[in-house]
């Protein structure tokens, strides 16, 4: 998903600056614009090929690690 970075942010597998304008994995492009990060760009919305389109992003954290027994 294309989109414009509003201001600079960061996660685990990315960085963008404000003004930036980067084709986004559609959860995470979900998630900035939801948070006031960026917005979307108009035209045709793809998903990057090896994206997640579960909506769950791309985060490891529910495989299990931590749990304690």
């Amino acid at each position: 998903m294309k989109i414009k970075i509003i201001t600079s942010c960061a996660g685990l597998k990315f960085s963008y600056s404000a003004g930036d304008v980067v084709d986004a994995y559609a959860a995470t492009a979900k998630d900035l614009i939801r948070a006031g990060h960026a917005k979307a760009i108009g035209g045709k919305q793809e998903t990057p090929k090896g994206a997640e389109t579960d909506g769950k992003g791309n985060n490891s954290a529910g495989s299990g690690a931590g749990k304690s027994e």
